[in-house]
């Protein structure tokens, strides 16, 4: 977990772009955008290159570009120019998409919220609030008021916070949804189609459109929790299939039809002594975004309290990422370091929660609005209920 992470732009989207009743397809955070149009140059300038000549105009070929834009290349040769995360397509400079980007500065890195609803394409700017007004310089004062002076200066002084800073969040205090402002919208009546690949491309009425330079989602199993647990959780006759490194954050969820985030444990928990928690809070929830916030590493849905999928949840939320999943071709479980336990421990892990695998169906989603789409590990339970985990 990453609780520096901003929250993501699924989230955000719902909270500050859609309409009542508009449905949210995806969302996405875009800094630096560059032109692949015939007759302009990468900043949109008119140009005489063959570099992109023919290849918009046949609704084809910019995603073979985009490895020359995202290395800042192209006409203008300039090495330090920021790397592209979308392109601007079409077969002139006066193709419905350069139209609609020119409001923008192409090269130039700037926070923008892109998001495809059910009824438009949308473009916003993030709104950020001006820093505080300097305090004026103070008069020469008296030696009264110098020592009045010094006594507000060792006052402040003794109100440091010393709440730990995560990024943009702090200890104690829940994300903050940061607010965005709509800058342009298109109709879905002007888009021709949505296409997915390598990239993600918005083709317009026109053939023109924008290429989203999407890197894929990267999963791998860590070799040293897969070496740990082969040696020293696994029985004999036991093959591996997965095990997860700590995963720090909460867990949130609906149980019994409430919501909670974050969820607190209701069965007994084992014991462990555990520092002062020191995290941000969750966001104000959104559970279709629920891995849109940085603090949240699992979600849960269950009938009960009683629910398989809880009672592991009930570990998660209690051990504060001691408690890790693993899961054999035999059985599934939470494993803690037994050094948790015991001055001298006796063996490596300590096993909680244990059911036999037939009783989870194990299987890697992506879950959100949020482009890349994240990968989590969904364990759905015989009894109905569900696990997500967030993938490390």
């Amino acid at each position: 977990m990453i609780f520096s992470a901003p929250l993501g732009p699924g989230h955000v989207a719902r909270q500050h772009v859609c309409r009542a009743g508009e449905q949210l397809l995806w969302a996405t955070y875009r800094q630096t955008f560059y032109y692949a149009v015939d007759g302009l140059d990468k900043l949109g300038a008119p140009s005489k290159s063959l570099l992109t000549r023919g290849l918009s105009a046949v609704g084809r070929g910019a995603g073979d570009l985009a490895l020359t834009f995202v290395a800042g290349g192209g006409d203008s040769g300039d090495d330090k120019a920021p790397e592209a995360d979308h392109l601007v397509f079409g077969p002139s400079g006066d193709s419905l998409a350069v139209r609609l980007l020119s409001r923008f500065e192409a090269g130039r890195r700037s926070n923008r919220l892109w998001a495809l609803t059910s009824t438009r394409l949308v473009i916003a700017h993030r709104v950020v609030a001006p820093p505080p007004e300097p305090e004026p310089e103070p008069e020469p004062k008296s030696l009264l008021g110098k020592a009045i002076g010094l006594g507000k200066d060792i006052g402040k002084m003794l109100q440091v916070d010393f709440r730990m800073k995560f990024g943009e969040h702090v200890e104690g205090e829940p994300v903050a949804v940061p607010k965005y402002e709509v800058t342009m919208e298109i109709p879905r009546a002007q888009i021709a189609s949505v296409e997915s690949g390598p990239t993600l491309r918005v083709v317009l009425v026109d053939g023109s459109g924008f290429e989203l330079l999407v890197p894929p989602p990267v999963s791998t199993q860590d070799k040293i929790v897969a070496k740990e647990l082969t040696k020293f959780w696994l029985r004999r006759g036991e093959n591996l299939v997965l095990g997860l490194p700590p995963v720090f954050g909460y867990v949130g969820g609906v149980v019994g039809g409430s919501l909670h985030v974050p969820w607190q444990p209701v069965s007994e928990m084992p014991p462990l002594s555990l520092d002062k928690l020191r995290w941000p809070l969750p966001a104000p929830p959104s559970p279709q975004d629920w891995i849109d916030d940085p603090t949240l590493g699992y979600w849960v849905e269950g009938a009960g309290a009683s629910s398989m999928a809880v009672q592991f949840a009930d570990h998660f939320a209690f051990s504060r990422g001691n408690g890790r999943l693993a899961v054999s071709d035999q059985r599934v479980a939470v494993v803690y370091p037994t050094h948790l336990f015991e001055a001298k421990p006796s063996s490596v892990f300590t096993t909680f929660a244990e059911i036999p695998s037939s009783a989870v169906r194990l299987e890697p989603v992506h879950v959100g609005a949020s482009l890349p789409f994240a990968s989590v590990v969904r364990l759905s339970f015989a009894d109905g209920s569900r696990l997500d985990i967030r993938q490390p």
